[in-house]
């Protein structure tokens, strides 16, 4: 009985292996196809211009393999197809672990595979010469061009990304240097990185958390100013008891308390009295409190007139609580003086005196009217100085958010 012969294991034009799992050569005919179900392939990165042959992409499907293909052009004589860009990104494939084992071919399998392989061999830290020792041994000529040569001597300084794991023929399986000679490496792995990467990631990691520090610190120091000179305002200008939106009028016939001249820094006061033209001091409703605003913009002729009754009106020792008060309106609300009562000095001067003692009882209701008037004002004023004294915290507060502190 003659023995059944089967077809021979024919491998592809200039194959051979990299290293464990990774193999090179050129483009795959149907004839090698015996050869490679042989390598139990998982991958198959191709470097050509054009789609695979129909015949290959049945191949791959029939025994699983994934396809990868980077459109190269054909290698000429004064031109590399091949960029750097796509040089590191098959040798992101040829590196992971995942692809393996992975078949890398290009047309011949000499000029771009060699290339490609020779840039594989510096990042295994292979020295320039070991690198195109191997590229020549695998070219029609064994002659390197000085395009070729320039070409895997300018592969540096590009960034290669690690994967979580390697297999042992890249650095030995771990990384053990401080700084690759030629590469920027990013790993996808923290405890893989070198020893220059890590030293520069906790350095930039320390930088954030002094940084982060510092504006903690800073935002508390604005906060705990803003709040301290908030509080120290509220209790210089602290308003009457009653916090409600309508203000206590004050009752006929009694005197407010003195102004102190150092606690409203916009108020003049002058202590005067007044008496019934005889000599004898007022008491009671007879008693007055004549605030007048002072208005800056007013002629010189209205200052001038207010100054005259000021001097035409008698004084009288004896009474302590009768003052002259000239109020700046403006001041009094930016400041927030709310507590500051006034009245309309055309009032207090409209009529001789004891011409309010005759019409003592048709005058109370008009005074009654005065006082309410008065104390809407006061609540406005008390309103005004109420939001300008919020708003600094809510200026401040937005400029905190604004600067990413809150």
């Amino acid at each position: 009985m003659a023995a059944t012969r089967l077809p021979n294991l024919i491998p592809p034009f200039r194959y051979a292996m990299v290293e464990e799992d990774l193999f090179r050569g050129g483009f795959p005919k149907p004839r090698n196809y015996r050869f490679l179900q042989r390598l139990r392939l998982k991958t198959i990165l191709s470097l050509i211009p054009d789609k695979a042959t129909p015949e290959l992409q049945a191949f791959c499907e029939q025994e699983n393999i994934h396809m990868l293909r980077l459109t190269v052009d054909r290698m000429k004589e004064d031109n590399i197809p091949l960029s750097y860009n796509k040089t590191i990104l098959a040798l992101q494939i040829i590196i992971d672990p995942e692809n393996h084992p992975l078949y890398i071919h290009c047309l011949d399998g000499a000029d771009v595979t060699g290339l490609v392989i020779a840039c594989l061999r510096k990042l295994q830290m292979w020295t320039l010469s070991s690198a195109l020792l191997e590229f020549s041994r695998n070219l029609h000529t064994s002659v390197i061009t000085s395009e070729e040569s320039e070409f895997v001597e300018n592969f540096k300084n590009f960034t290669v990304t690690i994967p979580m794991s390697i297999r042992p023929w890249l650095w030995g399986g771990v990384v053990n240097f401080r700084k690759h000679a030629t590469l920027r490496l990013n790993f996808l792995n923290p405890s893989m990185m070198t020893d220059e990467e890590r030293e520069l990631k906790e350095k930039v990691e320390r930088r954030e958390r002094d940084r982060e520090d510092f504006y903690k610190k800073r935002k508390n120091d604005l906060l705990d100013n803003l709040f301290d000179s908030q509080a120290s305002s509220s209790r210089t200008h602290r308003p009457s008891n009653n916090n409600t939106s309508t203000a206590t009028t004050p009752k006929l016939g009694t005197s407010p308390p003195p102004l102190e001249k150092d606690e409203f820094p916009n108020v003049i006061v002058t202590e005067t009295t007044e008496s019934d033209g005889a000599g004898t001091p007022m008491e009671g409703s007879d008693k007055e409190l004549a605030a007048t605003e002072d208005n800056r913009h007013d002629d010189d002729d209205d200052d001038d007139d207010d100054e005259e009754r000021r001097q035409r009106r008698p004084h009288d020792p004896n009474n302590q609580y009768l003052v002259d008060v000239d109020v700046d309106v403006e001041g009094v609300m930016m400041d927030g003086l709310d507590q500051v009562q006034y009245y309309n000095r055309a009032a207090a001067s409209s009529g001789p005196h004891h011409h309010h003692h005759q019409h003592h009882h048709d005058s109370d209701q008009d005074d009654l009217e005065r006082v309410d008037e008065r104390g809407a004002e006061r609540a406005t004023i008390y309103d005004d100085a109420s939001r300008y004294a919020l708003e600094p915290i809510s200026r401040t507060l937005e400029a905190l958010a604004l600067e990413g502190l809150d």
